[in-house]
């Protein structure tokens, strides 16, 4: 907190010293949610499929349809994040309150069983591919995986009312800065037996909220599980269409 106010203080009398000349603006990097160039899709084909259908909107909720899944089953999920872009992905598994999202997601779905998280005793690679997860879905006798990614950026920048930081009051009742969240997540429903990629969906949220520098902290927590939130409602509609179509294709072929 200390750093906080020194820093801003000293912008804010930057500011003002320069006679009302803009504030520096820093531009937020956005995360990147890709499943395929983190790693995580390691075959080749897949991988070609994968590309195919994130460029072409006519493919990209149904790839291998020609795919039959056996039913009925559960649902095996495991969440994937990033530290940050070209690191390898590591397992986060959902806590109580996000797969009871998931349970209320896929409920009443046909054929759909219920979910069972992917943990790190399941996958004991260490490195998380489709085919170490397919193995630990399979080891739990969920014939469909539902693996996803999470990746965040934030960005905290100073407005025009920040000048007023240097009055020491401001920085607890004037918003002089701007804080950005971005939360971006893809996930991909996989047949466990073959390792098709069965269909992709993509989650989003891009919140903005203005603060007093004093708040940092919590503000900073509040707009990351705010745009946490956002994404995953956004990310767990896709899959619950995604999981309908699998299912209605999967009985039209039998």
């Amino acid at each position: 907190m200390k750093r906080t106010v020194g820093l801003v203080l000293a912008a804010g009398l930057a500011a003002m010293g320069c006679g009302g000349c803009a504030v520096p603006h820093q531009a937020m990097v956005n995360p990147t949610a890709d499943l395929l160039r983190c790693g995580v899709v390691n075959d080749p084909d897949q991988a070609r499929r994968l590309e195919k259908a994130m460029t072409d909107p006519q493919i990209a909720n149904l790839l291998d349809v020609k795919i039959s899944a056996k039913l009925p089953t559960s649902v095996a999920v495991a969440k994937l994040r990033s530290h940050c872009s070209g690191y390898q992905p590591y397992l986060d598994p959902p806590d109580a309150e996000e797969l009871n999202a998931w349970e209320q997601a896929l409920a009443g779905q046909a054929m759909i069983q219920g979910i069972q998280p992917v943990s790190a005793l399941a996958d004991t690679s260490g490195q998380p591919t489709i085919h170490s997860l397919r193995v630990a879905a399979a080891r739990m006798g969920c014939e469909l995986l539902l693996v996803y990614i999470q990746s965040d950026s934030q960005v905290d920048n100073l407005n025009d009312a920040a000048v007023l930081y240097w009055t020491i009051i401001g920085l607890w009742t004037v918003p002089g800065n701007v804080l950005e969240h971005r939360t971006m997540m893809q996930a991909l429903l996989v047949d466990s037996r073959t390792g098709a990629i069965l269909g992709s969906a993509t989650g989003d949220s891009h919140q903005k909220q203005e603060y007093p520098a004093a708040f940092e902290s919590q503000r900073r927590a509040e707009l990351s599980s705010r745009a946490d939130k956002e994404a995953m409602k956004d990310l767990r509609a896709g899959c619950r269409r995604l999981v309908k179509q699998v299912v209605e294709t999967s009985l039209a072929r039998r």
